[in-house]
């Protein structure tokens, strides 16, 4: 013992004598109903001191024996990691070098040792998905998220997992969650933009587009891709029967971007669709005088013959040749519709000036080869089909993508093979390689045409 516990010692016990000789009265406690003892209040002050001293060993002991109960868990938890780590970096070597059932024991072993260990889940669930065990991957997953069901990684290999066996549905659900959890998440927004827009729920996808342009900024391709969802649905909004604001929405994407041109080609066809023709008309053909794609003319003889308004065709692209005379364009599509309105001498004269101008076109041929044969020209008819088949190798689509050549029988706002927005045009329209020599002429003294 120290000098000064023996000193702190030796002053107690001369202050509890001094206590005690001073206060040898007797106090009676009550212990219970009738029940007394008589005790020297001395008596009762050690008794006091003591059972305090108990009570601080007491407090003092839990205390240390919970530190050491701590300090054994943290022991053992630190040799469970420790050995999950081992098993975890054997599994990834075993991964890497393309052993899978080996790794899959090993980071199955990694897993069950310590559960709080996140980094195995995450690898054996990528080598399930390469063994193509998606089922597993998803219970694994599952797993980890019950003890982790904040952690937004766990969340997104989730996702990963639906995507993989296109339970679209699920991972949307899973991204709203993540969402929930964290509103400026743009790979979660992106991820949920792209299974809408797969899901075909374009409001949605609007939605999360606009959301997304707050957080990554708004730069022109991101502008173009909500435009493209805006117009599928007003496309969507229109085929449910709600034409007024689908139709509010095509002009709007027309106003912010004229050069957009499947909303004015759409919004032509919604108007002869419902009967306003007038109105579709100088749609389509605003359309073409700003764009010179021949689709809004396609689009607008097929709508108007489907129509069994064939006049109007034919007064609509004769006004569009007033203003565009030298338009050689305009000039081969309208011999091309008074070829099908069996107007044969004057598309006869209007393909023959494109043809003395130089330009050449498989589409020009093609109507050349039909329109002699007509005329019982079977010579130049042969000749003419000769030159179409040199030019266009016998093949003749109605609509072709300008990207990725991809060929279609309708007209499409969108290239269901790249995915390209306003990609369609008609094929046999090119620029030509020079100005027209002459004004195009559309009838002669003798014009026997037939009116349609």
């Amino acid at each position: 013992m120290s000098r000064i516990a023996s000193g702190i010692l030796l002053v107690v016990v001369i202050a509890f004598s001094y206590f005690a000789f001073y206060n040898q009265d007797v106090a009676t406690l009550k212990l219970w109903k009738g029940q007394d003892m008589d005790l020297p209040i001395v008596g009762v002050v050690l008794i006091s001191m003591v059972l305090g001293a108990v009570v601080v060993l007491l407090l003092f002991g839990l205390r240390g024996i919970r530190r050491t109960y701590g300090q054994i868990q943290a022991g053992i938890v630190k040799k469970r990691r420790e050995k999950a780590e081992e098993l975890y970096n054997k599994g990834v070597d075993a991964h890497l070098s393309g052993n899978m059932q080996k790794a899959t024991r090993l980071l199955k072993d990694a897993v069950s040792k310590d559960s709080e260990f996140l980094l195995p889940f995450f690898r054996l669930g990528t080598v399930y998905l390469e063994r193509g065990e998606v089922k597993k991957a998803i219970d694994l997953h599952r797993k980890a998220l019950e003890e982790h069901p904040d952690n937004l990684r766990v969340l997104l290999f989730l996702v990963d997992d639906y995507l993989e066996i296109g339970q679209l549905g699920e991972a949307a659900d899973v991204l709203r969650k993540i969402i929930s959890k964290d509103d400026s998440n743009r790979a979660a927004l992106a991820a949920l933009r792209d299974i809408q827009e797969q899901q075909g729920d374009w409001n949605g996808a609007v939605q999360s587009q606009n959301r997304l342009m707050k957080l990554a900024g708004k730069d022109d391709e991101s502008f173009h891709r909500l435009r493209g969802l805006r117009y599928q649905w007003a496309l969507e909004l229109m085929n449910d029967g709600d034409t007024e604001k689908g139709t509010r929405i095509l002009k709007e994407i027309i106003k912010e971007d004229p050069d957009f041109l499947s909303a004015s080609v759409t919004l032509g066809e919604a108007h002869i669709r419902g009967g306003r023709i007038e109105d579709g008309v100088k749609v389509l053909s605003e359309g073409y005088r700003r764009h010179r794609n021949p689709v809004f003319l396609q689009v607008m003889e097929d709508k108007l013959i489907k129509h069994e308004n064939p006049a109007r065709l034919v007064k609509a692209i004769r006004g569009l040749l007033e203003q565009s005379p030298d338009d050689v364009f305009l000039t081969l599509f309208y011999g091309k519709i008074c070829l099908r309105l069996e107007m044969i001498d004057e598309g006869y004269m209007a393909l023959h000036k494109v043809e003395s101008i130089g330009y050449e076109s498989a589409l020009l041929y093609a109507l050349l080869g039909e329109i002699n044969t007509r005329r019982e020209r079977y010579e130049e008819a042969v000749k003419d089909f000769r030159r179409h088949v040199d030019l266009s190798d016998g093949s003749s689509p109605r609509f072709v993508c300008g990207e990725c050549s991809n060929v279609s029988d309708r007209w499409s706002a969108r290239c269901e093979s790249c995915g390209l927005w306003n990609g369609y045009t008609v094929p046999g329209f090119t620029e030509p390689a020079q100005s027209p020599a002459v004004r195009p002429q559309y009838g002669s003294e003798d014009n026997t045409s037939t009116s349609a």
